[in-house]
C-alpha cells in the first residue's frame, strides 16, 4: 500500500458527514456565508529533519510554513493553529525559548495567531501542527479537466537540492536557504482561488503532486519539460555535484509551490491580471501522464517521496 492507498482506505472507513475531509490539503467546513478550512501536519526528527541541519527557531518557522502553505493549496487565509510538541530530554530551556523566538517570528510573518496545544517530553523532537483558515472559495484537487492548462507559480527542485547539499556535509548556499526557510505562496493561492479548477502545494514532489489532482479529476497530463522554470544557477550546481536536474526538478520535495490546473479562458484573465506564474503542460483525457522535452518522452523513474515506501527523508 502506497500512501495515496491509506489515504483512500481511511475514507472509505471514516465518511466524514460534515463537509470535505481525509483527501485535500485540508479539511472544508460551510460555516455561515464562508467555508473553515482545517489542516494538520508534522515533522519528526531523523525523518523530515536533522537538528544539525537547521537552528531551533528556523525548525519552528519551517513547521509553521508547511501548515500555511496547505491553507494556501486550498485558496484561503490562515488566522490561527495550535502547536503539539514532543520535546528531548537533552535538550534544554534554553533551546525551547529560541524554539518559540521562531515560532513567535513566524506567526507574526504569517499573521497566525496560536491557539493552544500540548507538550510532552519525547524520545525525539516531534512537532505537530493543526491550522486554522477560511475561504470564500475552497479549490480542490478534483476539479482538472481535459483541456486544462498545468501551472505552477514556481521552481521546483532547489529545497531537494538544498538538501543533497546538507546531507553532503555543506552548510551554506542559496539552495539550502531555500530547504530551510520554505516560503509559502499565500497571496498567488488567494488570487488562483477566483481562477483554478484544481490546486495542490508541491511538498512531496511535481509529478506525485500532479498524480494526485489527476486521480482525485480521473484525468491524465502531459508536461513540457522545457517550460519548468529551471534556473542557469540550479544547472550548473547539479552539473558540478553530479546531481540529476530533471529527478530533481520533477520529483525533488518541499518546494512548496503551488500546481495548479485552469481553463484557457481563465488563465487568460489570470494572465492579463499580472500574477507571475508558468504554464508547463495540459491536462488530457485518459489517466495517463506524460513529460516531455522538446518532443521526446522523458522516463522518470521515481515520481517522489511516499511514506509507505520505508525510506526517510534525511
Amino acid at each position: 500500500m502506497d500512501e495515496q492507498g491509506f489515504v483512500e482506505f481511511l475514507k472509505r472507513r471514516f465518511p466524514f458527514r460534515r463537509g470535505l475531509g481525509i483527501g485535500d490539503d485540508a479539511s472544508v467546513v460551510r460555516i455561515g456565508g464562508a467555508f473553515q478550512l482545517v489542516s494538520t501536519d508534522m515533522l519528526v526528527e531523523d525523518v523530515h529533519f536533522r537538528l544539525r541541519d537547521l537552528s531551533l527557531a528556523d525548525l519552528a518557522e519551517k513547521a509553521l510554513a508547511v501548515n500555511v502553505s496547505d491553507i494556501a493549496a486550498m485558496g484561503g487565509r490562515s488566522l490561527y493553529f495550535y502547536l503539539c510538541l514532543g520535546f528531548p530530554a537533552g535538550l534544554d530551556l534554553g533551546d525551547l525559548r529560541r524554539f518559540f523566538v521562531g515560532l513567535r517570528r513566524a506567526a507574526a510573518k504569517w499573521d497566525v495567531d496560536l491557539a493552544g496545544g500540548d507538550f510532552s517530553r519525547s524520545p525525539k523532537l516531534f512537532i505537530a501542527v493543526t491550522i486554522v483558515g477560511e475561504s470564500a472559495r475552497p479549490v480542490r484537487r478534483c476539479g482538472a479537466r481535459p483541456g486544462d492548462l498545468v501551472g505552477l507559480t514556481g521552481p521546483t527542485g532547489e529545497s531537494a537540492l538544498g538538501l543533497r547539499q546538507l546531507l553532503a556535509g555543506k552548510t551554506r548556499s542559496p539552495f539550502i536557504r531555500v530547504h530551510r526557510h520554505p516560503q509559502p505562496q499565500c497571496e498567488k493561492g488567494r488570487r488562483l482561488s477566483r481562477y483554478a479548477s484544481a490546486m495542490i502545494d508541491v511538498s512531496d514532489g511535481l509529478l506525485l503532486d500532479l498524480t494526485r489532482i489527476l486521480r482525485a479529476s480521473g484525468a491524465g497530463a502531459e508536461i513540457d519539460y522545457e517550460k519548468l522554470p529551471v534556473s542557469a544557477r540550479f544547472r550548473g550546481a547539479c552539473r558540478r555535484e553530479g546531481l540529476a536536474e530533471r529527478d530533481l526538478v520533477l520529483a525533488g520535495g518541499e518546494d512548496y509551490q503551488l500546481l495548479f490546473t485552469i481553463a484557457p479562458i481563465l488563465e487568460r484573465r489570470l494572465r492579463r491580471a499580472g500574477m507571475g506564474y508558468h504554464v508547463i503542460g495540459r491536462v488530457t483525457g485518459g489517466q495517463r501522464l506524460s513529460v516531455r522535452e522538446k518532443g521526446r518522452r522523458l522516463r522518470i523513474p521515481d515520481l517522489g517521496y511516499d511514506h509507505f515506501r520505508g525510506a526517510e527523508k534525511p
